[in-house]
């Protein structure tokens, strides 16, 4: 109780000290002069619903982020609507939601020299999904009307090294990317900032369904050519992605041998995307004539399959989750949803998996001559 109550008293203390170190955050009633508008006027560049996109450029501006639910930029102490994210239990909210409203900037700001993109987008900046289809289509964006080049630091989650090598193939070096975890909160005298690609309001999971058929065609463009078939020659172009290794808890197979029988006597091969490298993924779902796996990141590669190409998605009823669906759809692939029973009695391991007799009889058909 009493070291509860010390941590509260200390967090307290860090508001009242920051707050009188930046200032408080207030929320703009104008927004005109804050930041500058450009449209991207590119046909391309088209969201399901027509919206067109716009670049924003900030001077003399900071950002905050708490690594998590949040990312706020901020210009003469007022947070931004439009370019600040703030995504709360799964939900787009309003900007007076964001943390620093009720909370402000506590942590040091980190001066930076030059022109900073913002990617930074909470938690979700390191999800595989996320970052093909949020923050790499962002850049797709920027280029429309700057060159990467002119921009000197690309504000993102801390980058794992499967993201620098994929950055690295639209021509961004290392050195290029700042990390949220390193520096939360940054001051930089060029900030620009785009529109998501396709969330603009409501739960993230409702809305995947609303992917843009752009973003699946210039992911496509951009990696394809990748491709160096390195699995053509020892490869039964037959997979089944395992997740058992995920950092992610969510849609785990409870019963994964009932399914690996099965699958070793259609001969498939068992695979963990994950270990593999970026360009090895692109020639692993290429050459694939079926793949098989629980909902998850990984089958955010079916963008690079060929089309009728059989996906056999295996997913909790209560999902929501239409991500499959969507790029098969797009791309013109044979899409089977295999739907389980709900189970989400371990709230630490939810949308559990358990294959039922019936589903397995189903996926026996479907991946059978």
């Amino acid at each position: 109780m009493i070291k509860k109550k010390l941590k509260l008293y200390y967090r307290v203390l860090v508001y009242i000290f920051f707050n009188y170190l930046y200032g408080k955050i207030l929320i703009p009633k104008k927004n005109h002069k804050l930041f500058e508008i450009e449209k991207i006027n590119n046909s391309v560049f088209k969201s399901i619903n027509s919206k067109k996109y716009n670049l924003y450029k900030i001077k003399n501006g900071r950002i905050f982020t708490d690594n998590n639910e949040n990312v706020a930029i901020i210009k003469n102490n007022f947070v931004l609507p439009y370019v600040s994210y703030q995504q709360i239990n799964g939900k787009l909210e309003n900007v007076k939601k964001n943390f620093i409203v009720k909370k402000g900037t506590p942590s040091f700001v980190k001066k930076i020299k030059g022109r900073v993109f913002n990617l930074c987008q909470g938690d979700s900046g390191n999800n595989y999904f996320h970052f093909i289809f949020d923050i790499l289509p962002k850049i797709y964006l920027l280029n429309c009307l700057i060159d990467l080049k002119k921009i000197n630091y690309f504000y993102v989650s801390d980058p794992k090294e499967w993201q620098i090598d994929i950055f690295s193939i639209l021509g961004i070096s290392a050195e290029k990317l700042l990390s949220s975890r390193k520096y939360k909160h940054i001051y930089a005298k060029e900030i620009y900032a785009v529109d998501h690609p396709w969330y603009f309001k409501g739960y993230v999971q409702q809305n995947v369904k609303k992917i843009p058929k752009w973003i699946i065609f210039q992911n496509r463009k951009k990696f394809l050519k990748q491709s160096k078939n390195n699995f053509k020659n020892n490869f039964k172009n037959k997979i089944f992605l395992d997740r058992s290794n995920s950092s992610f808890n969510h849609c785990q197979i409870q019963n994964i041998n009932d399914i690996k029988k099965l699958i070793y006597s259609k001969n498939f091969d068992i695979t963990k995307p994950e270990l593999l490298s970026f360009k090895k993924q692109i020639d692993l779902f290429k050459n694939s004539s079926v793949i098989i796996g629980a909902h998850g990141a990984a089958f955010s590669n079916i963008i690079f399959c060929k089309p009728g190409t059989k996906i056999i998605e295996i997913i909790p009823a209560d999902h929501p989750n239409k991500k499959c669906e969507r790029i098969s759809k797009v791309l013109k692939l044979k899409y089977f949803r295999i739907k389980t029973k709900p189970d989400n009695i371990d709230k630490d391991y939810p949308f559990r998996i358990n294959i039922d007799k019936k589903n397995l009889k189903l996926i026996k058909k479907i991946i059978s001559p």
